[in-house]
């Protein structure tokens, strides 16, 4: 799979790594590997399962088999001939980008890796605004233009004409309509006004203005939609010229749209989309996430959803049939990350101090074929609070492998989401006895038994498949692909695991660290 890692400025420029790392290029998984040579594919800067399809990737098996020790013919199942592979050297087309590092024992030739490739995800919505400081305006009270209501209002002097109001957003897009509220005097409504966009903040464009404006009554609101095909921006803000008569302009409600029937509206809280190809590059599936800031709290999070279908009319937290949020919860400032990414799933594992918080997104592997389930979809991170925040001790504050009751929710054949919970108790670890989904072995706690995991007879460490289940349904729903419970016995965050020509990297749930509170994430 590819493997990413790297240091986030904080939780906002964290999300634009990983909108890089999943829609820049098509991602790479199923190493496999037979020969005489002990030499080893890796990433082409030479990191463990960096190894990553190019930006033009598409669902393709490649095999790249040794013409001697120091050659390797690539070869693709759709793209053919693919040149000739270096050892030593970094080979990068726009398929595919890998790099074979010689062994103590020389490649002979017939010596084959093999490993498949998958498109890049698609970014499907980046709109709205991070948080209130990302409005702006000269307004007294600006943030009643936007809190949603005519009661409140921003006011403005008319001898201070020109006002302004306006948004930054996370991403561009165009706005085709905006919507204006008077307060308790139709003489202090807005008469006359422009609608201005900019690309870079600072440079504004006239898009379309409007004279003449007239307020029937007090507390009204009034829509505009703009003609014609703007071009998206990032930056839109409001121009005031004039009001009704009054020597104070009022205004009591600012909103831009996109479309006149979508739900959501752009100066509202953030949300991105991403659509993943599936491993065969024809699926889509949806995973989206909403940004959430309360600096009082120290909260910046990023909540995510998952959804079968996607409405664009729909916000997130709309969509139909969606899996309710699951809230992963990250910081200000900077911070550790792990990326696994294939066609079909991303896991996330962020270290925030000395709190590992991890999500699981996408596919799972089900134990049914596609014929009986078709949308085997995963969404689990570290409880259900939008608010949360990385230094909380709560009993539900936990990993999406060992989820507690808030945690995990798997779609199942009905087309229903199911939660899964293994915790509950604050006052100790025994399990749920309520949520009737549960992931084995992590759930093997009610006796202590699960501490009793610990080396194997030969001293390696034990890897066992993370399985979902559900008593109520009566239904093994199947595995996390990618993942495995492991001990703590010897093996801290962030050691390695060597165990059938792969590498798997150990991490802790949230912030606990005794000996049965570990998984695996594969590398390789």
């Amino acid at each position: 799979m590819t493997l990413r890692s790297g240091i986030a400025a904080d939780y906002f420029d964290f999300l634009n790594q990983l909108e890089s790392a999943l829609c820049g290029e098509g991602h790479a998984w199923g190493l496999l590997y037979v020969g005489t040579g002990n030499g080893v594919l890796t990433g082409k800067d030479g990191a463990t399962g960096s190894y990553r399809g190019g930006p033009a990737a598409v669902a393709e098996a490649f095999t790249i088999t040794a013409i001697d020790a120091n050659r390797f013919q690539v070869t693709g199942s759709v793209a053919g001939d693919s040149g000739i592979a270096t050892v030593g050297q970094p080979f990068e087309n726009e398929r595919l980008r890998f790099l074979i590092k010689a062994g103590t024992i020389a490649f002979v030739a017939g010596d084959r890796f093999t490993l498949n490739t998958s498109p890049p995800w698609t970014l499907v919505r980046r709109i709205g605004v991070r948080n209130p400081t990302l409005r702006t305006g000269n307004f007294s009270n600006l943030g009643h233009l936007f809190d949603g209501t005519v009661d409140t209002f921003g006011s403005c002097p008319v001898a201070n004409l020109p006002a302004t109001a306006g948004i930054e957003m996370i991403g561009p897009i165009a706005v085709r309509a905006i919507t204006l509220g008077v307060a308790d005097a139709t003489n202090r409504g807005v008469s006359a006004f422009e609608l201005q966009s900019s690309v870079d903040g600072s440079t504004w464009t006239k898009v379309q203005g409007w004279t003449g404006v007239r307020w029937a009554s007090t507390r009204a609101r009034q829509t505009f939609v703009v003609t014609g095909n703007p071009t998206a921006a990032r930056y839109w803000r409001v121009l005031f010229t004039a009001a009704s008569g009054g020597t104070v302009l009022d205004c009591s409600e600012l909103s831009f749209q996109t479309d006149l029937n979508a739900d959501f509206e752009l100066e509202e809280r953030a949300q991105w989309i991403v659509r993943a190809p599936g491993l065969d590059g024809r699926k889509a599936i949806f995973i989206g996430a909403e940004l959430y800031e309360d600096p009082a709290r120290a909260a910046y999070n990023l909540n995510w959803y998952g959804f079968r279908f996607h409405n664009p009319l729909l916000g997130v937290r709309s969509q139909v049939n969606n899996s309710g949020l699951r809230n992963l919860p990250l910081r200000n400032g900077p911070f550790g990350y792990w990326l696994a990414i294939n066609g079909q799933r991303v896991v996330i594992v962020a270290k925030i101090g000395t709190v590992y918080v991890s999500a699981y997104l996408g596919f799972g592997l089900p134990y049914e074929p596609p014929s009986d389930h078709e949308f085997p979809m995963l969404v689990g991170a570290c409880g259900s609070n939008e608010g949360g925040t990385p230094d909380a001790t709560d009993p539900n504050f936990r990993a999406f492998f060992d989820p507690g009751r808030y945690g995990l929710v798997a779609y199942y054949p009905d087309n229903v989401w199911r939660p899964h919970a293994n915790r509950y108790q604050s006052s100790n670890d025994n399990g749920d006895n309520e949520t009737q989904g549960k992931v084995y072995p992590s759930a093997m706690s009610t006796d202590g038994a699960r501490a009793w995991l610990r080396e194997n007879l030969d001293g390696s460490t034990p890897l066992l498949p993370l399985i979902l289940q559900h008593l109520n349904v009566r239904h093994h729903w199947g595995e996390f692909d990618g993942c495995a419970w492991t001990t703590g016995f010897n093996t801290p965050s962030e050691s390695r695991i060597n165990r059938d020509s792969a590498i798997w990297l150990v991490f802790q749930n949230t912030f606990r660290t005794s000996p049965d509170n570990y998984f695996a994430l594969r590398m390789d």
